[in-house]
């Protein structure tokens, strides 16, 4: 019986399931968040032109029920983008040392964003 080359590499297809349903997961809980952050942004603003100044910005951030969706936002956008980048990588058909680099790496960049992007909402909330 002939196999595909690489096949005995592939990851198995329960971790492949369960990757692509956080991926599913994910992609619609940004649907419904990014379309709280469009309308909060761009539809509910006192002023012309559908943007907000900076200190209606620290207003709205300061406000702790914002500021938490703004974190969840952050945190639901970088976990669909890392696993969306892993999926793009392993496409690719390295082997399972470089895999496990990757996971590794895309785990390292998320947490990185995540508190990078946490600093930056808490330091405009903070100005609020």
């Amino acid at each position: 019986m002939r196999t595909e080359p690489g096949i005995s590499e592939r990851e198995p297809f329960a971790t492949q399931t369960r990757v692509w349903r956080w991926t599913a997961l994910t992609g619609v809980a940004l649907l419904a968040l990014v379309t709280i952050h469009m309308i909060a942004h761009h539809f509910v603003v006192e002023g012309i032109g559908g943007l907000r100044t900076y200190r209606q910005v620290l207003e709205y951030i300061g406000n702790p029920v914002i500021f938490a969706i703004e974190c969840i936002f952050l945190v639901v956008v970088t976990i669909h983008a890392m696993l969306g980048l892993r999926s793009v990588l392993f496409d690719l058909n390295f082997g399972p040392g470089a895999r496990a680099r990757i996971n590794r790496g895309l785990v390292a960049l998320g947490v990185v964003t995540v508190v990078y992007g946490l600093v930056l909402i808490g330091t405009l909330a903070s100005r609020a």
